[in-house]
């Protein structure tokens, strides 16, 4: 009888605990299942973004590459005014003393200096040309570089006949640029010097004596 009463007594025991078990399990069912149900309503996967939100975004970024390049042109500009005051300064020193004697021997080391300058000035210029400079002022900087490097080396090879149309493009890049650069920058009173004086038709000398081109 003792045998029977703790066997019965076991036997309920079990069946609580397997009781509790169910129940468990089907609360831990109705957790997962709230979760996912609640996940689903929130995120619907697609991952696109609201037609506003994207032209918002694209105005931004347009507004700040556009600031970029407006940044980027004056400090090109900047730079090229005020290198070509010292180029051009070194230049007229030079063709002034050539215009005066009509040969290269007789200009000391004008012609070393103009140069030097002319180099000087281009690579100071070129460093401000990026990727983000716009190209309305990227282009004739690049095209006045081009010239500038035409023009030291006629003077490197002691052109005099061939000098007066290399010097004649150069000015007329070299005004480009200062152009293109009043958009951004307002242009010094420096930049717009009077042309060298040339000798008198009288006195000039052999004619392959070079004409100074105006400077800027």
């Amino acid at each position: 009888m003792r045998d029977t009463g703790r066997s019965s007594t076991a036997h309920r025991a079990g069946r609580r605990r397997s009781a509790v078990r169910a129940a468990t399990m089907i609360c831990a069912a109705m957790l997962l299942a709230a979760s996912a149900a609640g996940c689903s309503s929130s995120v619907d996967g697609s991952g696109s973004a609201a037609p506003g939100e994207v032209a918002a975004y694209s105005s931004d970024v347009a507004a700040s590459r556009e600031s970029a390049g407006r940044d980027d042109a004056s400090k090109l500009c900047r730079e090229a005014m005020s290198s070509m005051v010292v180029m051009v300064r070194g230049y007229n020193a030079f063709v002034r003393r050539l215009t005066e004697v009509h040969t290269y021997s007789d200009v000391g080391d004008l012609d070393d200096k103009a140069r030097a300058s002319l180099i000087a000035g281009a690579d100071l210029i070129r460093q401000q040309v990026t990727e983000a400079t716009p190209a309305d002022v990227a282009d004739p900087a690049n095209r006045f570089l081009d010239s500038t490097g035409r023009l030291g080396a006629a003077i490197g090879q002691r052109q005099l006949d061939g000098l007066n149309p290399v010097a004649a493009q150069w000015t007329r890049d070299k005004q480009a640029t200062l152009n293109a650069c009043s958009v951004y920058l307002p242009l010094p009173p420096t930049v717009a010097a009077s042309p060298v004086p040339t000798s008198g038709a009288s006195d000039a000398g052999p004619s392959s004596a070079p004409t100074p081109p105006p400077t800027p």
